[in-house]
């Protein structure tokens, strides 16, 4: 009979097999064999942000995905890190391959392109301002008695880096005030940081006019001496911008391992996007991580809401229709002149990682404000 003729009972011998499973079953968890970290390969990813702490609500895509477990869900640990001066910190720090990925206004990187840093690469965008799709105005905080562009003559404007056109409030801004026959030279430009500084500054009387987030229209009240302001956008501005823009170097973009992660972040910003553009309360859940909503009200959130999901790209924020007329009318005229011969969309914008994501997750048919256009460019 086995063991059972040799003393040990039916439930002694299930025991003893239980025993020896679950010894099994530890050793194979303590070596990694089934661990959760080891079920799937883990990227990492370097990210400079151009805010030096928390984001302001309309560039919180990246953030949030981190924070809301997008990443996670692709297995990929990203690793921030925070400059103070804008765009032009983010390129500076890319340029010199610090790190693998940086967020920009698309100007800045552009230009870093134009004046020779010719490993850096355009693959898709989180935040963009196409007026002409999205219906949204230019909106901007004032002191009370300005009404008009014609009232910020003589007037005291404040930029996040200065007026030069790596700067996307200015580049706005000088657009606005061309269109209402007015220059540069009519009003004074101020480096006035972050949009908190500025709304700070705006407050404090140093400065008269500037750009501030949806987020902090709460304070933009005449008790405080200031309010909210809105214009029509202008001319040829008023369809693709692109705002908060991703760019990589090529030698980043051609290493195995770094380009899966890169398509690994595409997915997950992408992808929480989506649910944020399309969900009041998880857009609601993510604010909450960054700003103290004790402050705001249900009509402001729904304010903030309203308009910064317009301007979220659920499908990657690349049309080369759209952006080709932006290069050619915008960028070379306006924009910076001198780019003229030294830049091409062909060489700067890798369409690659949003075509393998819209092939995986499909397009967002929804999101009318960000239609997605890889064709080739006609330009050569």
């Amino acid at each position: 009979m086995g063991l059972l003729a040799d003393g040990y009972g039916l439930g002694e011998l299930m025991i003893g097999f239980r025993t020896l499973f679950l010894w099994l079953w530890s050793a194979l968890l303590m070596s990694g064999v089934f661990s959760a970290a080891n079920a799937e390969n883990r990227y990492q990813l370097s990210i400079a942000l151009p805010f030096p702490g928390n984001p302001p609500i309309c560039c919180m895509a990246i953030p949030a995905a981190k924070d809301l477990g997008y990443y996670d869900s692709q297995g990929l640990d990203v690793e921030f890190v925070n400059v103070g001066t804008a765009s032009t910190g983010t390129v500076q720090l890319l340029a010199a391959k610090r790190i693998d990925v940086g967020t920009a206004a698309v100007a800045a990187g552009f230009g870093a392109f134009a004046a020779g840093a010719k490993d850096i690469r355009f693959f898709g965008a989180e935040l963009n301002n196409n007026f002409t799709l999205s219906g949204l105005k230019w909106v901007y905080a004032a002191k009370t008695e300005i009404n008009s562009v014609q009232d910020l003559k003589g007037k005291t404007i404040g930029l996040p880096a200065g007026p030069n056109p790596t700067d996307p409030v200015y580049v706005q801004i000088s657009a606005l005030l061309a269109d209402n026959g007015l220059s540069d030279r009519d009003v004074r430009w101020t480096v006035a940081g972050t949009q908190a500084l500025r709304a700070q500054a705006l407050m404090a009387g140093r400065i008269d006019f500037t750009q501030v987030p949806m987020e902090l229209s709460y304070l933009m009240t005449p008790e405080n001496g200031v309010h909210m302001v809105s214009f029509e956008p202008v001319g040829a501005s008023k369809g693709w911008t692109g705002c908060q823009c991703w760019f990589a170097n090529e030698s980043v973009l051609n290493d195995p391992e770094k380009r899966e992660a890169v398509q690994r972040f595409v997915n997950g910003t992408i992808l929480a996007m989506r649910d944020m553009a399309h969900d009041r309360e998880i857009f609601t859940k993510a604010m909450s991580l960054y700003i103290d909503m004790s402050r705001q009200t249900p009509e402001s959130i729904d304010a903030v809401w309203n308009y910064e999901r317009l301007r979220m790209q659920p499908n990657g924020g690349v049309n080369l229709e759209h952006m080709q007329r932006w290069f050619e009318s915008v960028y070379l005229p306006d924009i910076n002149p001198r780019a003229k011969g030294r830049l091409t969309l062909k060489e700067i914008v890798d369409t690659s990682f949003l075509e393998t994501f819209h092939a995986k997750y499909g397009t967002d048919e929804e999101a009318y404000w960000d239609p997605p256009h890889f064709a080739p460019q006609n330009t050569p």
